[in-house]
């Protein structure tokens, strides 16, 4: 029987050419999330808080927007911080798009 080092995806994240492929793949997945993003009521400030970011052994999408749990998966609208629901705002599910 083979055995596979656990450490396999490590090892080839690490490989010469390997990284600028995984750089292209996340700005692809980062310019359907902007798409995403452009139907959101508040499209501009969102768009300028998603960035694609560096790691050790590759890239993430990340989100900065302190919003987006509640963009994304939906919310309660209330007229003052601590009101009452008035109705809820369905989320875009933005983050499940750069999973795709």
């Amino acid at each position: 029987m083979g055995w596979v080092d656990p450490r396999t995806n490590e090892i080839a994240a690490g490989l010469p050419g390997v990284k600028s492929a995984l750089k292209e793949a996340a700005e692809r997945q980062k310019a359907k999330v902007m798409a995403k993003a452009a139907g959101h009521v508040e499209s501009g400030w969102l768009i300028n808080h998603i960035d694609v970011q560096e790691h050790e052994k590759g890239y993430a999408i990340v989100f900065t927007d302190p919003n987006i749990l509640s963009i994304n998966y939906g919310h309660w609208y209330r007229r003052t911080k601590n009101g009452p629901p008035i109705k809820w705002v369905d989320g875009i599910h933005i983050i499940e798009e750069g999973l795709h």
